[in-house]
C-alpha cells in the first residue's frame, strides 16, 4: 500500500502539472486520461478537479507552465547589459539549448497547433510573452539607432523568423533526420545548426 502523501498544496499542484505535462505532450489533450495523471502524480483524482476544475483547464495550465519556463529565461538574458548583436546571438543560442532539453515543450506546441490553437486562444499571454517581445523590439530598435543593424529591417518579421527558424528545426527533427540521413538532434548537429542560423541572422541584420 502506497504511503499517504503529506498535505502540501503547492507540492501537489507541482506534481500534477509535471505528470500532466508528460501525458499531454505524449498523447495530446484527447488521448490523455486524468486517471493516469493522478496515478503518476500519486494523488487522488478528485484533487486534480479541485485544483484545476477540468482536464481542459489542466491542459491550459500546462501550456502556461511550458511557455513561462522559456519566458523566464528569455527575460533574464535580454535584460542583461550587452551589445545588441550579442543579445541576438544569445537569444538564438538560448532557443536551441532550451528546445534540445525540453522536448515536452515542443510536443505541447505541436499538439496545440493540431488543435488549431483552440485552447491557447483562451489564455491571456500578455504577462508571459509581451515583455519578451517588447525587449526584442527594443533591442532591434537600439541596433538600428546605433547603426549596428540595417535601418530597413522589418522588426516583426525578424522576430518571427528567429522564432520559427529555431523551433521548426526541432519540430521536424525526426522526419528531417530520415531525409538528411543524420540525427539532427545530436549535440554536434544542434551546435552546427545553431552556429549556422546565428551567422545567417547577424550577417543579414548587421550593416
Amino acid at each position: 500500500m502506497s504511503e499517504k502523501r503529506p498535505r502540501d498544496s503547492q507540492k501537489s499542484r507541482e506534481d500534477i502539472l509535471r505528470a500532466a505535462e508528460e501525458e499531454f505532450s505524449d498523447k495530446g489533450l484527447y488521448g490523455t486520461r486524468v486517471d493516469v495523471i493522478a496515478a503518476k502524480a500519486n494523488i487522488n483524482k478528485r484533487m486534480i478537479y479541485a485544483y484545476f476544475g477540468s482536464k481542459e483547464e489542466l491542459y491550459k495550465a500546462v501550456l502556461v507552465e511550458v511557455y513561462s519556463r522559456l519566458s523566464r529565461l528569455e527575460l533574464v538574458l535580454l535584460a542583461k547589459d550587452a551589445p545588441c548583436q550579442d543579445k541576438i546571438r544569445g537569444i538564438i543560442n538560448l532557443y536551441f539549448e532550451f528546445l534540445q532539453v525540453n522536448p515536452s515543450y515542443i510536443s505541447m506546441i505541436l499538439w496545440e497547433n493540431l488543435n488549431k490553437g483552440r485552447y491557447i486562444q483562451e489564455i491571456d499571454f500578455t504577462v508571459i510573452k509581451d515583455p519578451t517581445l517588447d525587449l526584442l523590439r527594443k533591442i532591434i530598435a537600439e541596433g538600428k539607432a546605433a547603426g549596428t543593424f540595417r535601418p530597413d529591417i522589418d522588426t516583426e518579421q525578424m522576430i518571427l523568423s528567429i522564432l520559427t527558424y529555431t523551433f521548426s528545426y526541432f519540430a521536424n527533427r525526426y522526419t528531417l533526420s530520415k531525409l538528411m540521413g543524420k540525427k539532427l538532434d545530436s549535440i554536434e548537429n544542434v551546435r552546427q545548426r545553431n552556429q549556422n542560423v546565428t551567422d545567417m541572422f547577424l550577417s543579414y541584420m548587421c550593416k
